[in-house]
């Protein structure tokens, strides 16, 4: 089965017949079963799980169910993700490598096609900022965070004035 990315409009249009049968190669573990090999390829492809479910005609809910319930599925879905994840970006790219559209022929020459280059920004930015919130670690901004410390010995003893003012003076910088 071909590969599906994110964006494609072509679909494999699931059975209206009804759901797909759930056939168990072990007879107990769902990630060799037909429909979850077909939900790990849409979704290893870079669709989203709720519209790979869609596009199957599989209940969300039940298919978290199931990747609770098999950890092999789980597993399974977990290296689906990153795969669609890697496909997602490589999409980013692509949508900015295009440039067959950028340029609008005008009867005062060409021009530069706004309405298609705003599109393509906005459909990367888009792409970006998902990946960003689904995968931090790898696609989310690096923020390095510097931190100072000092050291400062604030007298205790038998004088709590003492003690007041040192703790105000560090307050103050």
């Amino acid at each position: 089965m071909p590969t599906v990315r994110a964006g494609d409009s072509k679909r494999l249009a699931p059975h209206r017949g009804g759901p797909y049968i759930v056939r168990m190669a072990n007879g107990d573990d769902y990630a060799e079963s037909l429909e979850a090999q077909l939900l790990a390829d849409y979704v290893s492809g870079g669709m989203p799980l709720a519209q790979a479910c869609r596009t199957l005609d599989i209940n969300l809910a039940t298919t978290y169910d199931r990747m609770s319930k098999w950890p092999a599925f789980a597993e399974m879905m977990n290296k689906a993700r990153d795969a669609g994840y890697d496909m997602i970006a490589i999409d980013c790219l692509e949508i900015a490598d295009e440039t067959a559209n950028d340029i609008v022929e005008t009867r005062f020459g060409p021009k530069p096609n706004k309405e298609f280059i705003a599109r393509s920004k906005l459909r990367v930015e888009t792409r970006l900022k998902l990946l960003a919130k689904w995968h931090p670690k790898k696609y989310g901004e690096k923020l390095e965070i510097e931190q100072k410390t000092a050291n400062v010995a604030i007298p205790v003893g038998d004088d709590p004035i003492a003690a007041q003012r040192a703790y105000e003076q560090l307050l103050k910088g």
